[in-house]
């Protein structure tokens, strides 16, 4: 029967984290709009995608009357097309990109356009995926408005994970270049977001003295392998802190945490990388804490203490005056050994398991923490 409860679960488990990524790896649909509302932003409907341009490539946008009105609001004039033939080193380019390590499958490029009475009489477009060298689309462009709807198929449009520009270009045979006008230039498609490596509940860095606490908890680890902690004094060079087994596969929370035995005096930035166990690393959010180096600090570590001593880290706090009192005020008697930067308040007698309180005294102030003993 072992042999038999140890296959069920190993296929529970396989079971189970197929249908863990499939919930995550989910496709939802996205639009990327640029609308030339007398400006040139875009807007995009996914916190995964990021749209770049438009950018203009040997032509421009005029300073004077470059924006019209369009078939939606107001449409952009775009100028200076060459006055003969079609030049692909003239167009507009339009960008997506998925980002956070998500994917991308785009289905249709459209967009409204026009011309001025002396402008291009022909406009193409072509795409990135292959380098720029097939014309997607084409249609002899009018005076009036008119749409252009293109189908994107196959695999090169699908499951990328790397930016896709599209260039319209726009060809004329006039003595003068005119102008094309664009608007409503829209990129549909859709976003794939895969399960990470390590889903984060959160990461601090509290300072303890001259230490830095670090915690993190996470709520999903998938064949996580352990954790890196660095540190930089400017978010620019980090150097390791040190690293932490990750508990691996699992869908319920972990916590872990570590010390930084040696922080910089003033401000220090911490990040925190997971690294799989097929190297594959994921990289979280800076997070930051500052070591006062002048400020007197006394911390009780560990804490739940044991029931004889209590162990004491003195930052700046060597002559202390430290006191153990139980919950109602009343001192308990003991003997406080002293080296530099720590102490030990020693008993006798050891303590009953509880809640106990440290009245700190330093520069005429005071403190008072609590202390459980085990």
């Amino acid at each position: 029967m072992v042999p038999f409860v140890k296959k069920s679960c190993f296929v529970f488990l396989f079971i189970w984290t197929i249908a863990r990524q499939m919930a995550y790896a989910q496709a939802t649909p996205f639009s990327a709009v640029w609308s030339f509302e007398d400006n040139q932003s875009s807007s995009v409907s996914h916190p995964n995608i990021t749209t770049g341009g438009p950018s203009f490539s040997g032509v421009n946008v005029p300073s004077v009357g470059g924006y019209i009105g369009g078939q939606v609001g107001r449409a952009v004039n775009v100028a200076n097309w060459s006055t003969s033939g079609c030049n692909l080193a003239e167009h507009v380019q339009f960008t997506v990109q998925p980002v956070s390590g998500q994917t991308m499958t785009l289905t249709q490029l459209s967009f409204y356009f026009n011309r001025s009475n002396s402008g291009p009489a022909q406009i193409l477009v072509r795409s990135s995926v292959d380098n720029y060298s097939a014309t997607i689309y084409t249609q002899a462009v009018t005076n009036s408005f008119q749409q252009a709807t293109i189908s994107l198929t196959g695999s090169a449009y699908t499951n990328q994970s790397g930016p896709i520009n599209f260039w319209i270009t726009a060809c004329t045979n006039t003595a003068s270049g005119g102008a094309l006008r664009l608007d409503e230039v829209t990129i549909n498609g859709t976003v794939t977001s895969s399960p990470l490596p390590v889903t984060l509940l959160s990461f601090t860095a509290k300072p303890e003295g001259d230490r830095t606490q670090l915690a993190w908890a996470t709520t999903w680890e998938y064949n996580a392998d352990h954790f890196r902690v660095e540190r930089s004094r400017d978010l620019q060079e980090f150097i390791t802190v040190g690293e932490v087994a990750a508990t691996g596969t699992t869908d319920s929370r972990q916590y872990y945490g570590l010390t930084d035995l040696n922080p910089n005096p003033g401000i220090n930035y911490y990040r925190l990388k997971q690294i799989d166990r097929d190297g594959t690393t994921q990289s979280f959010k800076p997070v930051s804490t500052i070591i006062r180096s002048d400020e007197p600090i006394v911390t009780v570590y560990p804490n739940p203490a044991s029931p004889d001593r209590i162990h004491l880290r003195l930052w700046n706090a060597d002559s202390a005056a430290i006191q153990l009192l139980n919950t109602i005020g009343q001192p308990i008697g003991g003997r406080l050994e002293r080296r530099p930067g720590e102490a030990d308040l020693v008993f006798d007698q050891q303590l009953s398991a509880g809640l106990y309180w440290l009245d700190v005294r330093i520069n005429g102030q005071k403190r008072v923490m609590n202390v459980v003993v085990r």
